[in-house]
């Protein structure tokens, strides 16, 4: 089968801006593993679209197709010719601006099997807001997210972000009633929202999801620091979590999918685990930095578990995956 890999931002979808070294790196870590996980499969032939401008990724991918891109603004459009090409889609790309949900559509409208969420999904995952109200309507506890002009009296330190934000960007830590007047009107009617910042490990769940039923891939830890008064995601653990934190999340992969059911394949969880248990952040509905490590962390290939979820409908057996910590570094941006 000839399956369309298409990274958002190495693959020219912010031409003809130059994407910021940040996002280069972690694109370009979670584009490899994708590749070097459906290259090790059986049968499998892969194109992919490519930034010119940046180089080619480090690495060893068989039966790749490169298609570079030289003009700025023409991604989106190669991106739907390719995918009507093609037997199977796979996009990584940030939620921000619906950029995701857009492409998920397109596939959807061309009829191509789509192996990440659907674009119903990413409506909703896209959304901090949107995500903590439905899990917290299924009594999933959550970080208090609000819109910024919802806060009556907000405690401080809080986070600010726009609520379709990726990660760490356009996060910022506010800790003075001053701090929090100049955020009011700077982003007031931007779509931003504040959470109260809560103390806790910060930790991540790498899960297959289908239709109401999940299976728990990894704990991970984030590596976040506090930087120029936002954060920085400098790398992860993959499952680097001991048996008391497992056992104090172990019910999180299945409480997310049936409240979330419009899930399939995998997504990343993002949480606090506080003295009360975990606390949701968001969802990611896609490939996340944990993804780069998993491989090695379960002993099996997960681009092969989620072919296997389409072919078959089948989740796999958790207690065939290994627990093998894996510590992912996103370098040299990152590193000061």
């Amino acid at each position: 089968m000839r399956i369309l890999v298409f990274e958002y931002v190495t693959g020219g979808g912010l031409a003809p801006e130059l994407p910021p070294a940040s996002l280069v790196v972690e694109g370009g870590f979670m584009l490899a593993a994708l590749l070097r996980d459906l290259s090790a499969l059986p049968g499998v032939d892969i194109v992919a679209l490519r930034d010119a401008r940046l180089p080619m990724p480090m690495g060893d991918f068989p039966r790749t197709e490169w298609v570079a891109l030289d003009d700025g603004g023409e991604a989106e459009r190669r991106f739907g010719e390719l995918a009507a090409g093609s037997d199977a889609v796979w996009p990584i790309a940030p939620e921000t601006s619906g950029i995701l949900e857009r492409l998920c559509r397109t596939v959807e409208t061309l009829g191509k099997p789509l192996l990440t969420s659907p674009a119903a999904a990413v409506a909703i995952a896209a959304s901090k807001l949107a995500t903590a109200r439905r899990l917290e309507a299924h009594g999933i506890p959550v970080v208090e997210t609000l819109p910024l002009d919802a806060w009556a009296d907000p405690p401080f330190p809080r986070v600010v972000k726009p609520d379709d934000g990726v990660g760490c960007e356009g996060s910022r830590i506010v800790e003075t009633p001053e701090a929090w007047r100049h955020c009011l009107e700077r982003f007031a009617g931007q779509g931003y929202v504040a959470q109260p910042l809560i103390a806790g490990e910060a930790l991540s769940l790498s899960a297959l999801f289908a239709h109401g039923q999940a299976t728990p891939l990894s704990l991970n830890h984030q590596r976040i620091a506090r930087r120029d008064g936002g954060f920085v995601l400098t790398g992860c653990g993959v499952n680097t979590v001991d048996a008391a934190t497992a056992a104090a999340c172990g019910t999180l992969a299945p409480a997310i999918a049936a409240a979330l059911p419009e899930l399939w394949g995998y997504a990343g969880v993002d949480f606090i685990l506080t003295p009360q248990g975990p606390r949701v952040l968001e969802i990611n509905p896609r490939l996340t930095t944990s993804y780069t490590g998993l491989a090695r962390a379960i002993g099996v290939n997960p681009a092969g578990l989620i072919l296997d979820l389409w072919r078959h409908g089948r989740l796999p057996d958790p207690a065939r995956l290994d627990r093998v910590p894996v510590e992912i570094t996103l370098e040299p941006e990152h590193e000061h």
